[in-house]
Parts: structure tokens; sequence; C-alpha cells
């Protein structure tokens, strides 16, 4: 244990920077700091060798962790909240977001493991979704890493150009919230963007972006037994088959958790707590994971998906505005 003390140590204080600055300013994602900081200091400083252990203990067992404690951003009230019209909304608009972005990947000829990270992390929840289900993907490190910085790049846009053409369209504070919580990613953008409007948006916008993360438990559970077939497939059979569970350890406790979530009543302090600790782990082991990419492998993957994302970010928010105005919402 010892040996990850250094490692540890150093991942903490990165974190600690990341949280920071998205205190002062709640619009920037934390997660998609920790990343680029891991990856600044290993590509233009040096990751000390020393660390080498604390960064593989972040990367896989504070990483799980953090995925697991995800289950406290569930929440049942919130698809009350919306009632049906809502629930269908997202839905729909989750599903193709996720769907249509990986159909643009293979037309725009890229890795159908990035198409699926930008995709679930532009319907769900951002970085956050990114974090929970790489793990039970095929991504590298390297699209990873550009998936994150894409979405953050796309959400931070939202919080400028949704105003915009909200006021050119003349929608109301409740169409404007609903859209905002449709179509940004992470949630402190979607506070953002909706925050430029109105109270009354903002208070739209949360209920309808939490109502996305509820479908962060059925797409990690999805995408765990996906990941179990493709490791089967590649010959991890027989006495093998043992070592690849059914559901990950760490699902089990993502769903062990949204279910004490919605069926206790948990105090709001003690909930906050454990939000905020699961973004922490998993700020720590995304710096780890930014610390293990090259420069050299982020450009390899070229501009590509750069474009693809940025068609995405419009045509998904047109899908966002279109249905919610349908709904009625």
């Amino acid at each position: 244990m010892t040996k990850t003390l250094p490692g540890l140590g150093l991942i903490a204080a990165v974190v600690a920077v990341a949280f920071q600055i998205h205190n002062f300013q709640p619009a920037i994602s934390p997660l998609a700091l920790c990343v680029a900081f891991g990856f600044l200091i290993a590509n233009f400083a040096s990751w000390p060798a020393v660390a080498a252990a604390g960064t593989s203990f972040s990367s896989k067992k504070l990483m799980r962790i953090g995925v697991a404690l995800l289950g406290a951003q569930v929440s049942v009230i919130s698809l009350k909240a919306i009632g049906v019209k809502g629930v269908i909304t997202v839905i729909l608009v989750v599903s193709f977001t996720i769907f249509g972005i990986l159909g643009l990947s293979k037309l725009f000829k890229m890795s159908g493991e990035l198409g699926l990270l930008i995709g679930v992390g532009f319907g769900v929840c951002g970085a956050t979704a990114v974090a929970a289900i790489r793990p039970q993907t095929r991504a590298t490190e390297e699209e990873t890493s550009y998936a994150i910085g894409l979405i953050s790049l796309c959400g931070t846009l939202s919080i400028f150009v949704l105003p915009f053409l909200g006021h050119l369209m003349g929608l109301s504070d409740q169409t404007f919230g609903a859209w905002a919580g449709a179509a940004v990613h992470d949630v402190g953008q979607v506070i953002a963007t909706a925050s430029v409007w109105s109270d009354d948006a903002v208070k739209s916008a949360v209920v309808i972006k939490l109502s996305r993360v509820c479908l962060l438990a059925p797409i990690v559970l999805i995408l765990s037994l996906r990941h179990r077939k493709y490791l089967q497939a590649q010959g991890q059979r027989a006495e093998n088959s043992a070592k690849v569970p059914l559901i990950p350890f760490f699902v089990l406790g993502f769903m062990a958790v949204a279910i004490i979530q919605n069926v206790f009543d948990i105090p709001a302090r003690i909930h906050d707590d454990v939000v905020l600790t699961s973004k922490l782990l998993l700020g720590a082991g995304l710096v780890a994971l930014g610390s293990g990419v090259r420069w050299k492998a982020i450009r390899a993957i070229g501009a590509r998906p750069m474009v693809m994302g940025l068609l995405a970010w419009v045509i998904v928010a047109g899908v966002a505005l279109v249905a919610v105005r349908i709904m009625g919402i």
C-alpha cells in the first residue's frame, strides 16, 4: 500500500486544483480538467516513475468505486416530476443521440468505440458518462481523452449559443430550460446555460437533466453484458469464463447505490457527500488516464472525430428542441 502513496498524493493534488477551478467557474467540467492536467503533466513535464503504483490503483480501483457511487445521482423522483411526456422525450433524445452518433462515426470512418463514448457522453451526462462506460468498452486511453475533450468543448459552446438562439426563437422560460436540459451534456454546463436565461429555466433544465442521468444505469448494464460477450469471443471461455463476471461488481454497486438512493430517505448532506466523493474518485481515475495519453496518439486520431462531434452537437440540439416543442414540456 505504501507504494501507492506518492502517486495518490500527486493525483490528489491535481484533482484538488481541478475542483478548485470548477468551484471558481462552475461551467468548467472538473473531470475534463483532470484528464487535461494528467495529459499536460505527462507530455510537457514528466509523470514520475515513483507514482506508477498509485496511478494504476487510481485508474482501476478508484475509478470503479467512483462509478458505483454514481448511483446516488439516479432519482426516480425526477422522472415523476416531468411526467410521461417528459420521460418519452428524454428516452427519444438520448436514444437518437447515441445511435445517431454511432451512425455518424461509421460515416466518418471512425472507431466504433470512440463513437460510443461520444454518443453516450452527449446523450447522458458528459465526461461522467464516459468515465462510467469506459471500462465496459474497448476504447483506448487516447480515444477516451479525445471524447471527453470534445464533449467539454461542445458543452461549453452551448452556454453561449443556445441562449442566443433561444432569444431569436422567443422561447419561454420552461421551454428553454427543457431544451438546455435535453441538449447540453455536463450537469454544470446545463446549469450554466439555463442560468443565462432565468431561474425558472434552471429548474426546468435540472429536472430534465437528472432524468437523462437515470438512463445511465441500464446503459452501463447493457454495455457490461456486451463487453463480457466480446471477452468470451476473444477466447476467454471454459475455465477462464468464470473470471469474467456476468455483471461486474462495480455495476452491481452502482445499482445497489441507486436502489438505496430511491428507497430510503437519505439526508441531503450525506447524499451530497456521496455525489462529491464519486466525482473526486472519478477525477482521480481520469488524472491517471490522462497521464497515460501521448500527444502523438491523440494527433493520430485525426480531425474527423472533431468535425463529426461538432456536426452531432448541432443535430442533437436541433432534435432536442423539436422533441421538447412537440411534447409541450
